[in-house]
């Protein structure tokens, strides 16, 4: 349980606890007025009672506005805890948590690097490095296989980043799967950057549905 769970639920369980609070003083304030409605109908010449009868209505009287008072606050405070709970709920689905967020930028980071691999392998600077480079690469994306969105996340969001992350791990078993100096092949070469292509609009879109700022990433590399 993350901590913006947490808070969802104590202001949940607060706002429930101090609506019912509420609930009970409108209920006590009620069977009041009834007293004060039984006190005022009484009649009597005697001066000591009545005098005693006016005490009796005042301080009814003045019960009932500290319940009124004390139910008001109690029902702002459970609004509150309401609308805290509320948003705290909406935030989660529409915001990456930390871990979401250290996988795109893993994402990003591995697409670069591919990038960088096969424009050395277009310029012939490869070296011999470069097979064992886009190997690595290959089984570092290809561990996004097990990786899903978060189930806080709503559902658009969530098909969005699971497609995003789909088509990193369908990039990593496709890098694997190719021949070491595939990069070789023009034809080859072309087809996988296709590939790359793709997967990097579907980072675009998420970059867009989460308002990521890829220029901040360039500068962190």
């Amino acid at each position: 349980m993350t901590t913006l769970d947490l808070i969802a639920v104590i202001a949940l369980a607060s706002a429930i606890l101090f609506l019912l609070f509420t609930v009970l003083l409108i209920v006590l304030r009620v069977r009041l007025g009834r007293q004060l409605t039984k006190l005022k109908r009484v009649r009597t010449k005697n001066k000591k009672k009545r005098k005693r009868l006016v005490r009796q209505r005042r301080a009814v009287e003045k019960k009932r506005r500290k319940y009124m008072i004390s139910a008001l606050a109690l029902f702002i405070l459970g609004s509150a805890g309401v609308g805290i709970s509320a948003y705290t709920i909406y935030y989660q689905s529409t915001n990456l948590n930390q871990k979401e967020q250290e996988q795109i930028v893993k994402g990003y980071y591995y697409l670069n690097d591919i990038e960088d691999q096969l424009m050395l392998a277009e310029s012939g600077t490869g070296g011999e490095e470069l097979s064992s480079d886009l190997t690595t690469l290959a089984s570092r994306i290809g561990a996004f296989a097990v990786v899903r969105a978060d189930y806080r996340l709503g559902s658009d969001y969530q098909q969005l980043l699971n497609r995003y992350y789909s088509s990193l791990k369908d990039l990593g078993i496709n890098l694997a799967s190719r021949n070491l100096t595939f990069y070789d092949n023009v034809e080859e070469l072309a087809d996988f950057k296709e590939d790359v292509a793709k997967v990097r609009s579907n980072q675009k879109e998420v970059f867009k549905a989460f308002s990521v700022n890829e220029d901040s990433l360039k500068e962190q590399k």
